[in-house]
């Protein structure tokens, strides 16, 4: 985590956040907010209410995987605390330019005391990681074929996508099965080799191998944790379905089902792209994959920015929770040195 951090150096963060908020703001311009405004206006109690209960439901469903995974490994982290260190961990991915993957590390350093140790919280993590990835890609797929099925003629950005994440499950799927047979696949990461090139980095080199082998004993002794895990994982991207639905229904916009799906989408591309809680990259790729599929931009617009509502209050969330574990953004480097120590 700590390299982690300082790679995000100010710089980079900070011509991230011009960048994209130099397209936020030039949407904003071409567009404008009367659309916004009138979807506001429209807020219905109920539907925030349905909205906030699907929310929290798939919260819990994350933090029931995640501790699936962690009690196979011989830890036992409350439920709130897992939901709790899940925003903290999404929140300083998505404000740092590097993914959500980016939050992971402290995942692993806020559940460490419920693990028997952090190389355990770390493959918990790792693990867990693994399976919502496996659950998104296997979601995109379904997402685009039910978008191709619903279209006489599809676009082709949605079919490349599709064969783009069909590409990627492979090396995963490669990389499950290298660990369900006992084979490291990490060994050139903390070899030999490696540790001659660096051998500075001994200690973490160290701490790989032991993350390894953890995972290496879950694959062993628990595929059935795993199974049920993905099965959890695909449930999670159903009820997300439900959410974003109502997410967008309580303000009136309606959508049908082959475009909401192309909003997750949406969604899923933008934070893949390198800036802090997508700015600008979000509301772009939503313009431009409901203006594609409805033929209307404005459209895209209001969607992207009830979409950017709701990422905001998970941010506000998770650095809620990140607080709440006595951690500040600031502190983040001298928590994490603490509790590699």
């Amino acid at each position: 985590m700590r390299g982690v951090v300082s790679r995000a150096a100010p710089r980079t963060l900070t011509l991230a956040l011009l960048a994209g908020g130099a397209v936020f703001a030039l949407l904003l311009w071409w567009f404008g907010v009367d659309g916004v405004v009138a979807a506001l206006r429209q807020a219905r109690p109920l539907g925030l209410a349905w909205y906030a209960t699907l929310s929290a439901l798939v919260l819990l469903l994350v933090a029931v995987r995640w501790r699936l995974v962690a009690r196979a490994l011989g830890g036992a982290p409350p439920l709130a605390r897992l939901a709790a260190a899940r925003l903290a961990g999404d929140a300083v991915g998505a404000l740092l330019p590097l993914t959500r993957l980016g939050g992971d590390p402290l995942r692993a350093v806020l559940v460490r005391d419920a693990s028997p140790s952090l190389a355990a919280a770390g493959a918990g993590v790792a693990i867990d990681r693994l399976l919502e990835l496996v659950g998104n890609m296997l979601a995109v797929i379904a997402y685009v074929a039910i978008f191709a099925l619903s279209r006489a003629e599809a676009a082709p950005a949605p079919r490349t996508l599709a064969v783009a994440m069909a590409g990627l499950l492979l090396p995963l799927v490669a990389l499950l099965v290298m660990l369900a047979r006992g084979v490291r696949p990490l060994a050139p990461l903390h070899g030999a080799r490696a540790r001659r090139l660096l051998p500075r980095l001994a200690r973490w080199f160290d701490g790989l191998r032991r993350v390894e082998d953890h995972l290496l004993t879950f694959f062993a002794a628990h595929r059935g944790t795993f199974v049920a895990g993905l099965a959890l994982a695909v449930g999670t991207e159903g009820v997300i379905v439900a959410q974003y639905h109502a997410l967008l229904g309580a303000f009136g916009v309606g959508l049908d089902l082959p475009v909401l799906l192309l909003v997750l989408i949406g969604g899923g591309v933008a934070r893949a792209v390198p800036a802090p809680a997508g700015l600008g990259a979000l509301e772009a790729v939503q313009v431009l994959a409901v203006g594609a599929a409805t033929g209307r931009a404005d459209l895209g617009f209001v969607v992207a920015l009830l979409v950017r509502l709701h990422e905001t209050l998970l941010l506000l969330a998770g650095l809620a929770a990140l607080a709440l574990f006595g951690v500040s953004l600031t502190g983040l480097p001298g928590a994490v040195r603490a509790a590699t120590r």
